[in-house]
């Protein structure tokens, strides 16, 4: 894929990448998520470009990632500067750490605000830096989280068990979960449905 390619063909060409992906992607969690991914719609919208920090990890995660996750992780790598990073919370709001704030971001491919619009799913990429503590939550919609590139302790519904690169997490509605990463950044493709697909988690 060429870096001067436009904005709508990199969106289209990495939410292709992300479908061909799951897709292929072998779990009982993982197949509730495919027809709303496959049948996303049809709809492209401009979102702009926003660096985070966070985003820096993608290159050293390279080196944890699993062989079923390296190229979709090397895709999203090669066009971090010209995605929308994103955080879901701020400072401001002092719900959570500012280790939190400083180590993380997500950039969507598809979802109700583009740039790939869809009211049926949300998906993308989240990053995590490493000894990072994303505290236990919960949100009315179904969701997974594959695992890219590092390891984290998982919590869900009161059972923790620590998770690595090519593991999958579902997530279902209104269960209560977190996670903290280890030594190493995480990185995870995410899968949201079956509810408002921008609704601020609550914290628990």
């Amino acid at each position: 894929m060429q870096d001067n390619i436009n904005r709508e063909q990199l969106d289209r060409n990495l939410l292709a990448a992300v479908n061909n992906f799951v897709q292929r992607y072998n779990s009982p969690f993982v197949e509730k998520f495919k027809p709303g991914l496959r049948d996303w719609g049809d709809v492209w919208t401009g979102v702009g470009e926003v660096y985070l920090p966070a985003a820096g990890f993608l290159t050293s995660a390279l080196t944890t990632t699993h062989p079923e996750t390296h190229d979709l992780l090397t895709l999203f790598e090669q066009h971090r500067h010209r995605l929308l990073w994103e955080q879901s919370y701020r400072k401001t709001d002092g719900v959570v750490s500012d280790a939190l704030l400083d180590g993380y971001g997500f950039t969507e491919i598809v979802g109700s605000r583009g740039p790939l619009v869809s009211n049926r799913i949300r998906c993308g990429i989240g990053v995590w830096g490493p000894d990072i503590v994303y505290p236990n939550h919960r949100h009315k919609a179904e969701e997974i989280y594959i695992l890219l590139a590092g390891s984290a302790e998982y919590s869900v519904a009161d059972e923790k068990k620590c998770y690595c690169a090519g593991d999958v997490v579902f997530v279902e509605s209104m269960d209560v979960h977190g996670f903290q990463t280890t030594t190493e950044a995480l990185v995870v493709c995410y899968l949201w449905q079956a509810g408002d697909l921008r609704e601020i988690s609550s914290f628990v």
